[in-house]
């Protein structure tokens, strides 16, 4: 298997100004340093005001690099998958995004540009744009993940079901993409001023990681497809890489940034009144209170003593 490895294309293809398998290594290289960056609580992402995370920028140029390139090689795929890879691209794309619109220093541009009105109107405008334009991707390719499940079933069991479990974590974070392009950039700085390092937990603890992630089942998938992995190979090596990025970065952004940030899936301004349906959807898809509740059973964190 190493050898059949060894051997694939890395520099050239679809071309030598646009190598798949060298931006995807740097990018998830790149990926990887970040996140266990933010693993060790030692994040330089927290204040808005901070010099520009150059390592994110590459990282983000990285991994569109790859995903256009990725979708460019799509049209050598076996034909009835095609079409999911280049939705993969899409979806890599728009993960990318995420990454660089969630970074505390866009809110502390944007907020600069309101000193002249016209330029922040225009930039707002684009912004809003560009907001719907990926969140409607995000949201459209995720659901079109199951439909490849689906269609996998017959074939590979096992790949299906890594496939849906995957799907639906991906759908989690389509929240956050969505919420914002309801409620717009005032509701996302409001969060931020409740939640100071809310915006570093954005970046370092989920698109991040969630970008690495996707990257490295697309390299599985492509492998399976090439069949130098087997389907079970892939189901598997599939299941402990979302698990292990996922419990580590959850589990991790609480103990290292708990009450300045949050992990609530739905996540309003402000706190809804008490009793309300809205406050139930609130308490019902807050991660951050399962993960204390974890954290403090088996770890025996006091978070009390923390905050």
């Amino acid at each position: 298997m190493l050898q059949k490895i060894k051997r694939l294309n890395w520099f050239s293809t679809p071309s030598k100004l646009l190598p798949h398998g060298f931006t995807g290594i740097c990018s998830v290289l790149l990926g990887l340093r970040i996140t266990c960056h933010h693993l060790l609580g030692q994040a330089d992402l927290y204040n808005e005001y901070a010099s520009i995370p150059y390592s994110v920028i590459l990282f983000c140029v990285f991994s569109i690099s790859n995903a256009w390139a990725g979708y460019k090689l799509a049209s050598k795929a076996m034909k009835g998958t095609q079409g999911i890879f280049r939705r993969c691209a899409i979806f890599q794309i728009c993960l990318s995004c995420h990454v660089i619109r969630f970074t505390p220093q866009i809110t502390h541009f944007i907020r600069w540009l309101r000193g002249g009105t016209y330029g922040f109107q225009v930039v707002g405008a684009v912004l809003c744009i560009l907001d719907t334009l990926t969140a409607l991707a995000t949201v459209l390719c995720t659901l079109s993940f199951l439909q490849a499940a689906r269609e996998e079933w017959h074939r590979a069991k096992e790949v299906s079901v890594a496939v849906v479990f995957g799907t639906f974590g991906l759908l989690l974070l389509s929240t956050y993409p969505v919420q914002l392009v309801f409620f717009g950039q005032d509701w996302w700085e409001c969060v931020q001023e409740r939640y100071p390092f809310q915006a570093a937990g954005m970046v370092g603890y989920i698109y991040v990681p969630t970008t690495v992630t996707f990257s490295l089942i697309l390299f599985g998938c492509s492998l399976y497809q090439r069949k130098i992995i087997s389907p079970q190979g892939f189901g598997i090596a599939s299941s402990i890489v979302i698990l292990g990025i996922l419990v580590s970065t959850v589990l991790n952004q609480e103990v290292h940034i708990p009450d300045v940030s949050t992990q609530r899936i739905y996540l309003p301004c402000e706190e809804p009144p008490s009793g309300t349906l809205e406050a139930t959807i609130v308490e019902a898809l807050d991660i951050s209170k399962y993960s204390r509740i974890f954290l403090s059973n088996f770890l025996g964190i006091d978070f009390q003593q923390k905050s």
